[in-house]
């Protein structure tokens, strides 16, 4: 019994004695760190930069796009001396969005006494959905009008039939092939043409057809046979086709779902109303005039709509714009490393603080995106298979 009470005191005077022991030395030597052996010690994180071993492409794209808050500075003057960067350092690429803040400090090496390149104009690269009211209804007026004359087109090729029957020497039935021709350029047209605007850009396509469409319709009133007429026609058909068949993707471009029941019915209605002046005008100046004032007379209303549409109408397709706002930074980026500026200041894979980086952006949509000819596929057959 005896030696089992001297067994219990001398554990217990193990255990308090250890515990007792620990407490005593730390206030005996303040300001030492004692650690217990027996607590297992978390692993030490790999501090070491980036730069001493390049990352694969894959580890260097980051998926979610940086969110540090924009303090409002210009970042193209505020700059933080680093010396771990430098043109030789791997690039770092992360994707960007409209909503995407932009690094406003940057790296740079102590002997840089020259200021940085300054950042390009960002303004024409507003995302489209937060344009102003105005901007918007502008765009969807200029559409409308456009709409209005390529559907008048359509429309008043018929009244002066009778005038081109006589000059020459041609049946009806072969003069009213114009129409014919007119509607195959205007279908087909569309089916190349607007995948490639989801490429290009609208503002591009709308330029090139709308010169298409003014410079054959002058054609037309100069025609100085029947088949010259048809050939022409057919050409006007393909540059009319688009102020037509996109301007809805126009509006999609500048208004979300709930907000399209007014500019929608706009397009309708000038598609409708155009279809309905064109005969209407059309009568009436080859009643009084001679037949190639009615295709004079479209010259001067598709100039003028063309011409507005050239110096007024703004790319509104918003992976465009975001691709064109990527190109500029990193344009951008290359001039200020090209003068010793290089890197921003970014966060880390943890998120918890930040490192330079040589930084390039790029639009998830340009990666996602199926090629021209896959496009222009579906736009021919996704119409014939909904209908079968």
């Amino acid at each position: 019994m005896k030696k089992l009470e001297a067994s219990e005191r001398d554990a217990g005077t193990s255990d308090d004695g250890r515990v007792q022991g620990k407490h005593q030395t730390s206030e005996s030597q303040p300001g030492v760190e004692h650690h217990d052996s027996s607590i297992e010690k978390p692993p030490i994180r790999d501090a070491s930069p980036r730069s001493i071993s390049p990352p694969s492409l894959n580890e260097q794209i980051a998926d979610v796009p940086y969110h540090k808050k924009y303090d409002g500075s210009d970042p193209s003057t505020s700059t933080t001396t680093h010396t771990g960067l430098n043109g030789e350092s791997p690039i770092t690429h992360h994707y960007l969005t409209f909503a995407t803040p932009l690094p406003s400090t940057s790296s740079s090496p102590s002997s840089v006494s020259s200021p940085p390149p300054q950042c390009p104009d960002l303004s024409p690269f507003t995302d489209p959905l937060l344009w102003p009211p105005l901007r918007k209804r502008f765009a969807v007026y200029l559409g409308s009008a456009a709409t209005f004359v390529a559907a008048y087109n359509a429309g008043s090729y018929a009244p002066p039939a009778a005038g081109m029957i006589r000059e020459f020497a041609a049946s009806e039935i072969a003069v009213l092939t114009g129409i014919t021709f007119f509607c195959v350029g205007f279908a087909i047209t569309p089916m190349v043409l607007a995948p490639l605007s989801e490429i290009q850009g609208r503002y591009p396509v709308f330029v090139v057809a709308g010169i298409v469409f003014e410079a054959f319709q002058i054609a037309c009133a100069l025609a100085p046979s029947l088949a010259g007429m048809i050939v022409m026609r057919f050409l006007v058909g393909c540059g009319s086709s688009v102020f037509s068949s996109m301007i809805g993707g126009v509006i999609s471009d500048l208004y979300s779902s709930n907000e399209r029941n007014t500019p929608m019915a706009l397009f309708a209605g000038a598609a409708i109303f155009g279809t309905g002046m064109g005969p209407l005008i059309a009568s009436a100046i080859a009643q009084h005039l001679p037949w190639r004032w009615v295709f004079w007379v479209q010259s001067i209303m598709c100039g003028v709509v063309v011409l507005a549409v050239i110096l007024f109408l703004n790319e509104s397709r918003g992976s465009v714009l975001l691709s064109k706002k990527a190109a500029a930074l990193n344009k951008w980026y290359e001039a200020r490393e090209a003068a010793g500026y290089v890197g921003f200041d970014m966060p880390d894979e943890s998120g918890n603080r930040e490192v330079p980086q040589r930084i390039r952006w790029r639009v998830k949509a340009d990666e996602e995106r199926e090629s021209l000819m896959k496009m222009i596929k579906i736009s021919v057959w996704r119409p014939i298979r909904m209908s079968s």
